[in-house]
């Protein structure tokens, strides 16, 4: 007789998170930075076990990570004469743990599995250099024994807060002085990019997205569908809705492998074969709009 999968508990939600940050920790040459935002997907029916103590959990799971910060580093401290290999000392996020439990609303997690989508996020800023910020997400599903991830990163350039010109200038390395460094707005936001790029705006907000790669997959992705273009959107967006392939020199090619079907400017495109591409493919130029069935619209820029 096969039991039916049991709802994850708050001893594993926290073992589970613990882990994804402690497989995703960047070194920097004197510190070690750790994802500071995680999103917790449960089946429905899971969810509904556990949403009157979601508050509690998600205390119980900062606590956690606080303290294997601290055994962590405990560990590399000690390690310093041993392991020339070790980590730098791992840093707190300075704005704590975020950490979201929801239920899955695309049912890519089934009853007794988890979900971790995990964020780490270096900005663009004095203190680190010039040039784009970068969030590296990494999105694990959890099924029994079995554990599948994959990462991307994105760039996360911002634009330079504009100073108040009335104010008077604060005496270099004043508090008021620190207080005026350029931080990064909060995400979702808008970003502008150089070179071939897509953006769009789905249920997250506004994104944009730089077209960098030979075939670039664009759709809802699922754990058995990496796309490059993760759109929020609802099932109308196929999981791998449509791809822009870009030719050796530069071209870049629409192909449609959707199931409701993606208009270019307005007109349908062929179905995409495979080992055909002359014929049901189609060439982008600037400013073209690419709409996914009738959910989300994506604008295509070249310059």
């Amino acid at each position: 007789m096969t039991r039916d999968p049991q709802p994850p508990t708050g001893e594993t939600i926290a073992g589970e998170i613990e882990r994804e940050m402690a497989e995703r920790l960047y070194p920097l040459r004197n510190v070690t930075l750790a994802p500071a935002e995680y999103h917790v997907y449960l089946h429905p029916d899971d969810f509904a076990y556990v949403e009157g103590i979601v508050p509690r959990i998600v205390e119980d799971v900062q606590t956690c990570l606080n303290l294997l910060v601290q055994r962590l580093n405990r560990r590399s401290i000690w390690s310093r004469l041993t392991d020339p290999h070790r980590l730098p000392p791992i840093e707190v996020p300075a704005g704590g743990w975020a950490v979201h439990l929801k239920a899955s609303t695309n049912d890519e997690v089934n009853p007794g599995e988890m979900g971790i989508h995990s964020r780490l996020t270096v900005p663009a800023s004095a203190r680190f250099g010039s040039g784009a910020g970068t969030v590296r997400i990494t999105e694990t599903l959890v099924a029994g024994d079995d554990r599948r991830s994959r990462t991307r990163t994105e760039p996360i350039p911002f634009p330079p807060r504009t100073a108040d010109a009335t104010a008077p200038p604060a005496p270099i390395g004043s508090a008021d002085a620190e207080a005026r460094v350029v931080v990064p707005p909060p995400l979702p936001r808008v970003v502008t990019l150089s070179g071939p790029r897509l953006q769009y705006r789905d249920d997250n907000g506004e994104h944009v997205h730089p077209i960098n790669k030979d075939v670039t997959k664009i759709g809802r992705g699922g754990a058995e569908h990496w796309v490059d273009v993760m759109v929020s959107a609802g099932a109308q967006v196929s999981r791998e809705h449509c791809r822009i392939r870009r030719d050796a020199s530069g071209r870049l090619f629409l192909q449609d492998v959707s199931t409701w079907g993606t208009y270019l400017n307005g007109a349908p495109v062929d179905k995409f074969v495979d080992g055909d591409p002359v014929t049901h493919e189609h060439e982008l130029t600037h400013g073209a709009s690419i709409r996914l069935a009738d959910a989300v619209t994506l604008e295509l820029l070249l310059r």
